[in-house]
């Protein structure tokens, strides 16, 4: 059978990957599919063959002579790398926690209960999961907010990027924006925020005169209308490999429900925090401050309204269901473990793209957009001020792991990593 993806083409079984034989990925006929032997059993994959280097280096195509639009390519397509690869690693995990749900009463337990190792490394089991969860970890916290370097200033506040420059070749780009960005979504997807892309609180006007003839109101993150062709990125259909990446935080939440069953009921445990009136009041309002003097603000806030209204009744029932969910990770609260690793990790992810710290990714981003962009707009996605409230106000009401994360403590993702 021809390998279609073979990126996605991976296994998790320890005695498959430690086969040469087995390991290896063929072609339709039955040969390697990488470098395989020539008739005389001589090899000849070369490093920008095995890289891919021809089409890769060829893939950035300016729009304009402005020295700067290079650098302005290739950040982003820096940036979807890193997603590719994050997406993969949540897929990793995601496939991982699959088969734990899988296993037999006895074993599920043991394998949940599987306490972090010391200098041998992880299991054969966990370590694809356990390498994939700090990957991601670092790809959020450290490799996304220094490629954003390139469009900031250099260690002598050397400018970079040049909103000089930048001014004459944005317009070019009208309404293309990395607010279109599918794979960050199916990130966000696998992070729990599946609702949120459901609430329309962005102006459309860009994406409406420029994809469809006229102008449409508000659109949510997930429109068809933002996404285009990246849709079906960011929403896979269910025979496909990254449909598990979107639904990595419901089978999260479903390995800590089935090993709640084995944990007692304690006194004083506090209940999954739910989205509450108070806080939907908050995002309203905002909401409709960010709008400002638009002729459509207040028909447009009464949609956000009842969007994000029943965004968190949908929210609130799945969170009402996570009893068990809540037991295990208050269980595994005070213990080292392989599912501890991984799923602080997950958390630390979202926090390190998300949250309103200095140093996320999001607000790195922000604030090195707003050194170029001085009229807060955006060539999509409603510009500065809707990206501010979207962070402040919308972001946090999704949080990952949402019936383990908050019983963490700052420091416990920082376990060692010796392997």
């Amino acid at each position: 059978m021809a390998n279609t993806n073979p990126w996605w083409d991976f296994s998790l079984d320890p005695d498959v990957r430690s086969d040469a034989n087995a390991a290896r990925l063929p072609d339709e006929q039955g040969a390697p599919l990488v470098n395989p032997p020539d008739e005389n059993g001589r090899l000849s994959l070369e490093y920008g063959q095995y890289l891919g280097l021809e089409r890769l280096l060829d893939a950035q195509t300016p729009a304009s002579m402005i020295p700067d639009e290079r650098i302005f390519i290739v950040i982003h397509q820096l940036f979807e790398l890193v997603f590719k690869q994050m997406t993969f690693d949540l897929g990793v995990i995601a496939q991982t926690l699959h088969q734990i749900l899988g296993l037999d009463d006895a074993s599920f337990n043991t394998t949940c209960h599987e306490e972090l190792p010391g200098e041998a490394g992880p299991s054969p089991f966990w370590r694809p999961a356990m390498t994939a969860a700090a990957r991601l970890r670092h790809s959020a916290r450290s490799v996304l907010p220094t490629v954003m370097a390139y469009v900031g200033r250099g260690e002598d506040d050397d400018v970079l990027f040049s909103s000089l420059e930048y001014a004459h070749f944005r317009d070019f780009l009208i309404p293309a924006s990395g607010f279109q960005s599918a794979q960050l979504r199916l990130i966000q997807r696998a992070l729990g925020k599946s609702p949120l892309l459901r609430v329309r609180v962005f102006p459309g006007d860009s994406f409406g005169k420029h994809y469809t003839g006229c102008p449409v109101n508000h659109l949510a993150v997930g429109d068809p209308l933002v996404l285009q062709g990246g849709h079906a990125t960011a929403f896979p259909s269910d025979d496909e490999a990254t449909r598990i990446v979107a639904d990595l935080d419901d089978i999260a939440h479903a390995v800590l429900s089935r090993l709640g069953m084995f944990h007692a009921d304690e006194d004083g445990l506090i209940d999954v925090p739910l989205i509450t009136p108070k806080d939907l009041n908050r995002a309203v309002n905002r909401v409709r401050i960010t709008m400002g003097d638009r002729s459509d603000a207040d028909e447009a806030t009464a949609r956000f309204a009842a969007d994000l209204e029943a965004a968190a009744h949908e929210e609130n029932d799945r969170r009402r269901s996570f009893a068990d969910a809540r037991k295990a990770a208050h269980a595994l609260h005070d213990h080292n473990t392989c599912l501890t690793f991984v799923l602080d990790r997950i958390s630390a992810t979202d926090n390190a793209l998300h949250a309103t710290d200095p140093d996320s990714f999001f607000t790195v981003h922000r604030k090195t957009v707003r050194r170029h962009v001085a009229d807060d707009s955006g060539t999509g996605g409603g510009g500065m001020p809707y990206l501010i409230t979207s962070q402040r106000f919308l972001l946090p009401l999704f949080p990952a792991l949402v019936a383990y994360s908050d019983l963490r403590t700052s420091g416990t993702e920082d376990h060692r990593e010796r392997w």
